[in-house]
């Protein structure tokens, strides 16, 4: 009998984390602390910190935001994040708003 509540308990376990992991890979990206805006020639991801973002602003007509941020290479340093329509574009931009 209790080998088998072991075995009950030990598969309980595994389903509650496996749901609870699901919650968590399953975050906002907006809420996120980095600002993932696609990839560069080589294929590599183009992140920023939040904390390096001094200026952001949301380009309706192009559908994308533009993000400026602190670089000492670059004084105009910017990434540009795209998004395939104007729907997808306002549910990031009020969700980055409330998160930030």
């Amino acid at each position: 009998m209790k080998k088998k509540n072991k075995w009950v308990m030990g598969l309980i376990i595994m389903f509650s984390t496996s749901l609870f992991m699901g919650a968590l890979i399953n975050k906002s990206e907006a809420s996120l602390s980095v600002i993932k805006a696609g990839v560069d020639e080589k294929g590599n991801p183009l992140c920023v910190n939040k904390s390096q973002v001094y200026l952001f602003k949301k380009d309706q007509a192009g559908n994308k935001i533009i993000f400026y941020y602190h670089d000492a290479k670059s004084s105009d340093a910017s990434i540009t994040k795209s998004f395939p329509d104007s729907e997808s574009l306002d549910s990031y931009w009020d969700e980055l708003l409330r998160k930030w």
